[in-house]
């Protein structure tokens, strides 16, 4: 197959490039994104020692190492108290119930009254004022009422309960801060807090693991991990597709949509020309004339020099005479960076289209002198001339030079994307990225402009004119700094 056969087509390489460009924004995006700063944290911390301790520490925990165990412990030794549970067993009982009803009772009253009495100076007294007159006294039937209650059974089952260790025992714990404290601890362990961490306790290991923080997070990074987003950019990071696109810096760019020229990137005129007589000239053999911008139109964003058949008078350089005004019947244009921007290395592409008309139309670059020269793409006499020149002019046969050339007649169909790549080592040309011609000699090791122009060498039939070279967009880079 041959070259033209091999190379790819111009608008599958801009589709490509565009895909790439955006595919890389979107990747330095997501790089600066929430989510994948949220991945790397989240990364971080479950992959951490201190992570997997928390883990390991979460499903190890058993209900006996807790605050509320050890308070579970001191309720049921507090409940099972013989004191407690004997001051329980009386304070639920009839026996209680029957003691506090008797304490209530008229009879109890009537016993404490004459109980009283019976310790009396009064009762005394009476006692001792002898036996006939006692029994006959009030005082005897107070005593014999007395005795008649001290035998109740009721009263007798009341003062036998008062009197017993129970009863002390009771009431000692009534009211005590142990008691006050058993209650605090029963309120305590019957909580929906205290049931919930026993109920906690008694899960299996993944259970307990499965209802903590870390659990959620570990599940938060793991749903993250499948994230479409996070798998294309993991994907290409691992492809590192963009190493293209990172290797170089753009440092120039012109894609005409201002519908104008940009007179701070171009001039229409050659360098010196500009810098000497602020004016444009020709060069010998040059049958046409550069208009001060004339014959360079923008539309739709393309740039078009423009090759005319009229008449224009100016200057043309004369080796001998120097400066001399002529004549000419044809006119076009050139532009070029040599005012604001040269580059010395790099990459330098454009997108151009170029008339099938025999006009010279022409990428090129050079420095402060006539050489080095480079042509990047130049059509003319049918033929699509790529290479370089160097040397000293003023020396015989002291040019040099390396030409690649092609049929023009493929080139000038559609647009194509001309390109070179310099380093202090080498040039090499690319027409739509395949390389054409590798150049190890004459390589330029100084700062050069570029320029687009297009003329007339031969005389051009009027009905092939005006011929237009079509320039859709430049761009200039310098190899990234690493």
């Amino acid at each position: 197959m041959g070259l033209f056969g091999a190379m790819q087509a111009t608008s599958q390489i801009e589709a490509e490039e565009a895909a790439l460009i955006k595919e890389y924004n979107d990747f330095l995006a997501y790089e600066k994104s929430e989510e994948l700063k949220r991945v790397e944290e989240l990364d971080r911390l479950i992959k951490s020692g201190e992570f997997a301790s928390k883990v390991k520490e979460i499903k190890a925990r058993k209900f006996r190492d807790t605050e509320q165990y050890r308070k579970e412990q001191e309720y049921l030794s507090l409940k099972n108290a013989k004191d407690i549970k004997g001051y329980f067993k009386l304070k639920g009982s009839a026996e209680l119930s029957e003691y506090k009803q008797t304490g209530k009772s008229a009879e109890l009253d009537k016993y404490n009254e004459l109980d009283a009495y019976l310790k009396t100076r009064e009762f005394l007294d009476a006692k001792l004022s002898g036996k006939k007159k006692f029994k006959s006294s009030e005082a005897f039937q107070k005593q014999r009422q007395y005795k008649e209650l001290k035998k109740s059974s009721m009263l007798r089952k009341y003062f036998r309960l008062k009197e017993s260790a129970k009863m002390k025992t009771y009431i000692q714990v009534k009211g005590s801060d142990r008691l006050k404290r058993l209650q605090e601890l029963e309120q305590y362990v019957s909580s929906d807090a205290f049931r919930k961490v026993k109920e906690y306790m008694a899960l299996k290991p993944q259970q307990k693991y499965e209802q903590s923080d870390e659990y959620k997070l570990e599940q938060e990074y793991l749903t993250l991990k499948k994230s479409d987003r996070l798998l294309w950019f993991r994907k290409l990071q691992k492809k590192n597709e963009f190493h293209r696109l990172k290797e170089w810096e753009l440092t120039f760019e012109d894609d005409f949509t201002e519908g104008a020229l940009d007179s701070k990137k171009w001039m229409t005129n050659y360098y010196w020309g500009e810098i000497l007589l602020r004016d444009t000239y020709a060069l010998p053999g040059d049958k046409h004339f550069y208009t001060r911008g004339k014959n360079i139109e923008i539309a739709d964003s393309v740039l078009k020099i423009i090759t005319r058949k009229e008449t224009a008078t100016g200057k043309v350089w004369n080796p001998v005479q120097g400066f001399l005004t002529r004549d000419f019947d044809y006119t076009s244009g050139l532009i070029s960076t040599g005012k604001s921007f040269r580059q010395k290395y790099g990459k330098v592409r454009a997108k151009i289209r170029m008339s099938h008309a025999p006009v010279r139309q022409a990428m090129w670059m050079v420095a402060e002198k006539i050489l080095p020269h480079v042509d990047v793409a130049k059509v003319e006499n049918g033929k699509l001339f790529y290479g370089n020149f160097w040397g000293n002019i003023a020396e015989k046969k002291g040019v040099n030079k390396k030409i690649g050339r092609k049929a023009a007649e493929k080139y000038t169909s559609d647009y194509f994307i001309y390109s070179i790549e310099w380093t202090p080592e080498k040039m090499v040309w690319k027409i739509n990225d395949k390389a054409v011609l590798t150049q190890t000699r004459g390589v330029p090791h100084e700062p050069m402009y570029l320029v687009f122009s297009a003329g007339v060498t031969n005389g051009v039939a009027e009905h092939q004119l005006p011929a237009k070279m079509e320039i859709d967009w430049v761009k200039i880079y310098q190899k990234a700094e690493r």
